[in-house]
């Protein structure tokens, strides 16, 4: 599909007065869970269980907490999920940055996605989509409607007309999505989010009438300008961007910060998957058939439930996302709250907790010498901005291993600016001057290995390794004279 739309000043209105007339919907339209809601509550429970079996699923407190912390500061006061939801954070150990929900209220983020933030705001800002679709109950109100739908004969076709072909009575969403091709556009998001966007904008702009969720579901077509399916639950991401970002802002967290945090997790989705694609080598347009098979398997899966799919949120960050969800700062609800409640950013916080979290992490796995997970864990220190002498260290040791030879003369380099800088920071950290002159002894800088060795005894002349230091020193001076 050729995506024809462009988020420039053209549009810039269309989708500004769109979505805040969803919003204004969404926000107060309240409504009643009914059987079918609490059926579709139970149906989301039962899957979240299922889903996390035998999933990475982080139990440290601290993490928990702080990111639910945050999750429920930004539920505004005065507002309760609907009856049968109750908002749970579950975090997973995975470096692929994912966020989405359950209509039961569980809200799944990855280690990946939280560290890919800057601070304390753009953590909250991706959050706070997924805290509106739980808290506006978007997903159950439509399941009740297509239900209600279904049970009157009269209305038949409405069900049908309420997510357009892909909910035929007695059909199988998932039979008519057969081509693997259409679900790597699912799995993409971004052609359907744009076309999604696009219809959106021109279905209501020109309208001014009460808009009830029914309208909006039946505004957007079943397929996208090619005849390929849209999946039925990006419907309701445009409108959970702009509820969230009214709730970033009540909780006083600066609504500008969403933004950066969607281009970061889209980022690093694209660095990850480039790593990937080296990894597969010649292998890799096969292996990429065979992902999109097990996620249409996967899918099928989903949909053979009997919530017709509408358990779980989707998870995606396109590149058009960031720059949509930049211009809904310009809401006058945003702007309104912005200016009662405040625009912190969090950075310190965020910080300290990074620092909390993944420092006694990076230690032991520098102790046990697992260089890589190391690397990893001081990389996203560094990367974040918490810089001591240990961790800067850390990170070029890391970098090396326990033998300097066997990297590449960049990666030595980089190590030797990093053990300076870490000797800028405290100049007493005697590790440093070791990893100097191991790093020298290398390069067979012998002068330099002797004096960098000799400025680690001065500092720490107790040490462990201090006879064989010594025994080392005499040998590179002998070598030095030769």
């Amino acid at each position: 599909m050729t995506n024809t739309f462009r988020p420039g000043a053209l549009w810039k209105g269309l989708f500004l007065a769109t979505v805040l007339v969803m919003v204004l919907i969404c926000g107060a339209s309240g409504f009643e869970v009914n059987e079918d809601g609490q059926t579709l509550i139970q149906t989301a429970r039962q899957a979240y269980t299922n889903d996390m079996r035998d999933r990475p699923v982080v139990t440290d407190p601290d993490i928990i907490n702080y990111v639910e912390r945050i999750a429920k500061s930004l539920v505004p006061k005065g507002k309760n999920p609907p009856p049968g939801v109750e908002l749970k954070v579950t975090i997973l150990d995975s470096p692929r940055p994912e966020l989405y929900s359950y209509v039961d209220g569980h809200v799944i983020i990855t280690t990946g996605m939280i560290y890919a933030m800057d601070n304390e705001a753009q953590l909250a800002g991706l959050l706070s989509h997924e805290i509106a679709q739980v808290v506006e109950g978007y997903y159950i109100n439509m399941y009740q409607e297509i239900k209600a739908a279904e049970r009157r004969e009269r209305h038949k076709a409405a069900a049908s007309a309420l997510l357009g072909a892909l909910l035929d009575v007695g059909v199988d969403y998932a039979v008519e999505v057969e081509d693997i091709n259409q679900t790597e556009r699912f799995f993409s998001g971004e052609a359907t989010y744009e076309e999604t966007l696009k219809r959106m904008a021109a279905a209501h702009a020109a309208q001014s009438a009460y808009y009830g969720i029914k309208d909006v579901v039946d505004s957007i077509p079943a397929k996208d300008s090619d005849g390929k399916w849209i999946d039925p639950r990006l419907r309701f991401q445009a409108v959970a961007d702009a509820q969230g970002m009214v709730y970033l802002a009540l909780a006083g967290y600066d609504a500008s910060e969403a933004a950066k945090g969607w281009r970061n997790a889209h980022k690093i989705s694209n660095e990850l998957a480039r790593e990937r694609e080296k990894l597969m080598g010649p292998w890799a347009e096969e292996l990429r058939a065979t992902q999109s098979l097990m996620e249409l398997n996967l899918s099928r899966l989903r949909q053979s439930m009997g919530a017709v799919g509408l358990v779980q949120t989707v998870s995606d960050a396109p590149a058009v996302r960031s720059d949509f969800v930049a211009k809904l700062t310009n809401l006058k609800e945003v702007q309104e709250a912005q200016k009662i409640h405040g625009r912190k950013k969090g950075r310190s916080a965020y910080q300290s907790f990074i620092q909390k979290n993944m420092l006694p992490k990076a230690k032991r796995a520098l102790e046990e010498e697992d260089y890589p997970k190391a690397y990893a864990a001081y990389q996203v220190l560094y990367k974040k901005g918490v810089r001591s002498a240990p961790i800067v260290y850390g990170l070029a040791k890391s970098k090396l291993g326990d033998f300097a030879f066997g990297a590449s003369e960049g990666e030595k380099r980089e190590s030797e600016k990093l053990y300076k800088q870490a000797l800028k920071l405290d100049p007493g950290y005697a590790p440093a001057y070791k990893g100097l002159g191991e790093l020298y002894e290398d390069w067979e800088r012998y002068d330099d290995a002797a004096r960098a060795y000799r400025n680690y005894l001065k500092i720490a002349p107790k040490s462990a390794d201090r006879r064989r230091v010594e025994r080392k020193i005499k040998v590179l001076e002998r070598k030095a004279k030769r």
